[in-house]
């Protein structure tokens, strides 16, 4: 087998096997849920195609199989051209959100009923294992923004409804400027829990379950 050939199907082999892995890595977040119906087609029509391709060529380098016709040259560089363009389709279907950016659903924007701070829950990377919850509070006055942790059991979300104006918790008043009361609300789609929520050590706990 020629070298220049050889090293150009070791190099197809290898970027097309980076492709795939890019491929499953982002169809399951980094294996964090499972693929979607749009990322089962992409497999089966483009990933399956894509491995047969590798097979053949590694196939190829153990034969030691040389083109020594005009046809043997054509067909050859065809399948590497399909290759390469089975690689690049992989590699455009991927999305980053939910393991190199985060998936973010924000219900509607609050204010206290002290008017001192904006709110809304931010429900983060739902539907995979990693997910989680943040409450978003901005202050009125300094217009500062702080991110609380809110323990809610994001994995017992099966399915939530997204409309126009959504309110998945709202948040109370106490005695205390710096407690607050956080409820989750039926909307949410789980049994409602409620959480006391310190701003000033921007921290919570549950204190209903």
């Amino acid at each position: 087998m020629q070298g220049a050939l050889k090293i150009t199907l070791l190099i197809i082999i290898i970027t097309s096997l980076i492709c795939f892995f890019w491929f499953i890595t982002g169809a399951t977040a980094y294996f964090q849920r499972g693929m979607d119906i749009i990322g089962t087609a992409y497999l089966w029509y483009v990933g399956v195609p894509l491995l047969l391709f590798d097979s053949l060529f590694v196939l190829i380098l153990i034969k030691r199989w040389n083109p020594t016709s005009k046809l043997d040259y054509i067909g050859f560089s065809i399948s590497l051209i399909i290759t390469l363009l089975i690689s690049i389709a992989l590699v455009n279907s991927v999305k980053n959100h939910g393991w190199i950016n985060k998936k973010i659903e924000s219900d509607s924007v609050k204010i206290t009923a002290d008017q001192k701070y904006e709110y809304h829950i931010d429900l983060i990377n739902l539907f995979q294992k990693n997910s989680s919850a943040e409450l978003y509070l901005k202050d009125l006055k300094t217009e500062e923004v702080t991110h609380i942790p809110i323990n809610i059991k994001t994995n017992e979300i099966i399915g939530l409804g997204v409309k126009k104006t959504n309110h998945w918790v709202k948040l109370e008043i106490t005695n205390n400027d710096n407690i607050y009361l956080l409820y989750t609300t039926k909307e949410l789609g789980i049994p409602q829990k409620k959480f006391m929520v310190n701003v000033s050590t921007k921290s919570s706990s549950i204190i209903s379950q």
